[in-house]
């Protein structure tokens, strides 16, 4: 099954929103990397998930957040996060719950044992996303279709969108004085640069030095508003 979401930026004074294509056994780890190339994010700061609504019904939220660094360092033998990536990293529910004062059976490391399918069930399911940044960016996450897959589609992909993507890397005030600069007219080609960062999903090349500020830039700068479509599919749109 296929989900559509609407994942919108709360209060920025722009409507700035990603109508998004998902396969509903996704993990949250996974959705939050789809999240996070939508809005052009680099996923450098924390952030978690607050389900509040499921099956119909609006909750208390339930939270899935990733583990925060300084918990990962207490619980690893090493007390190195480096270790904390590698195969044999220690998942937060094989800790002990006498030790780990903030345990929530809910939580998991980096959210990999959490599916999109077991939350969302009913069209208008909701979540909040909390992007802890100097901002701390809050987004609106609602279950909008439930479609059958298309096998000439590869998922995830972006089917709407509107405006850029406030900056990860300014406060709050910064963000709202520069809210008119987010607005574009180019809605397609919008839609283009979103879809060519979620075909990078797993793909370090999108990382080498040639391409290293291609996020920040589509995230902000609008100078590619009245650029001519690139219709090549495996390097990044030229500005």
């Amino acid at each position: 099954m296929i989900y559509e979401f609407r994942i919108a930026v709360r209060d920025i004074g722009v409507p700035i929103w990603r109508d998004i294509q998902v396969n509903s056994d996704e993990t949250f780890y996974d959705f939050n990397s789809i999240i996070q190339a939508a809005f052009s994010w680099s996923g450098f700061f924390e952030h978690r998930f607050e389900i509040t609504r499921s099956g119909g019904t609006d909750l208390l939220p339930i939270i899935i957040e990733e583990t925060p660094l300084d918990i990962v360092e207490d619980y690893t033998d090493e007390s190195d996060f480096g270790e904390y990536y590698d195969e044999n990293r220690e998942e937060v529910n094989e800790l002990e719950e006498t030790d780990y004062d903030n345990y929530d059976e809910n939580d998991s490391a980096e959210n990999e044992d959490q599916t999109l399918q077991k939350y969302f069930t009913d069209i208008d399911d909701a979540a909040t996303y909390i992007y802890f940044t100097d901002a701390v960016i809050e987004v609106d996450i609602q279950l909008k279709e439930m479609v059958a897959p298309r096998e000439d589609c590869s998922y995830p992909i972006c089917v709407a969108a509107e405006n850029a993507s406030p900056d990860e890397m300014e406060d709050r005030t910064t963000i709202l004085q520069n809210r008119d600069k987010l607005k574009l007219t180019d809605t397609q080609d919008l839609i283009r640069l979103i879809n060519f960062a979620l075909s990078q999903l797993g793909d370090s090349d999108i990382f080498d030095t040639e391409y290293e500020d291609f996020g920040s830039e589509y995230a902000i700068d609008t100078s590619w508003d009245d650029a001519l479509p690139d219709d090549t599919e495996d390097s990044p749109p030229e500005y």
